[in-house]
């Protein structure tokens, strides 16, 4: 189907497309998929990218120790998953899977743009929920995931809904690890280090 210039330039300002990686339903179906972790029946939905398959849904498999669902609220597993302490986070990939070390993660974020771009193109990879305005053709970001919020190491939590991380193999020192950290309609993405015991998101990657 052929589409004239005016509806176009609608869908792209709709769904705000620099690339088709940006929103799931628009890939080709060799790009996308889904995944069943056998270990306790949850379903995520994949993406590839940068020589990678990534899942684009926080990882929700409850670990024997080290991983916590926000406030304790078992309602918050379902859309935001769970924080994990990064020993536990570094076994909890169901099998083939991995923590991104941040080798991988700067792949991906060269592959969407740069740091200046890749928040905001992840966020809005994964929106839980959009609103879009039929009259203007604009779509507005509903929630993301990705501000999954934290779990700090004297056991408060903190950020859901405006902030939030996912953990890198990568390590600093024995006791610290990098993450990769998410601020509500933010455009970038910030790296940090934090104490292993630290709780953040996890997002696995494949080969």
């Amino acid at each position: 189907m052929k589409l004239h210039k005016p509806m176009l330039t609608m869908l792209i300002s709709a769904f705000l497309v620099c690339n088709t990686f940006l929103f799931y339903g628009t890939m080709n179906a060799q790009d996308k998929g889904i995944f069943i972790d056998k270990r306790d029946g949850q379903i995520y939905k994949w993406v590839k990218a940068a020589n990678l398959t990534w899942m684009i849904e926080n990882l929700r498999f409850a670990t024997p120790a080290g991983s916590w669902v926000y406030n304790s609220d078992t309602a918050n597993a379902k859309t935001y998953g769970r924080l994990y302490d990064w020993n536990a986070a570094m076994k909890a990939c169901p099998k083939g899977w991995h923590v991104p070390t941040d080798m991988e993660w700067n792949a991906l974020i060269t592959h969407l743009g740069g740091d200046d771009m890749a928040g905001e193109k992840l966020q809005q990879m994964d929106t839980v929920k959009v609103k879009q305005d039929t009259r203007s053709a604009m779509v507005t970001q509903g929630f993301s995931s990705l501000v999954s919020g934290v779990r700090h190491n004297d056991g408060s939590f903190d950020g859901m809904g405006v902030w939030g991380g996912c953990w890198s193999a990568t390590f600093s020192s024995p006791d610290d690890a990098n993450n990769y950290l998410f601020v509500k309609v933010s455009k970038s993405i910030g790296k940090s280090s934090s104490t292993k015991i630290s709780g953040y998101s996890l997002r696995c990657v494949k080969k």
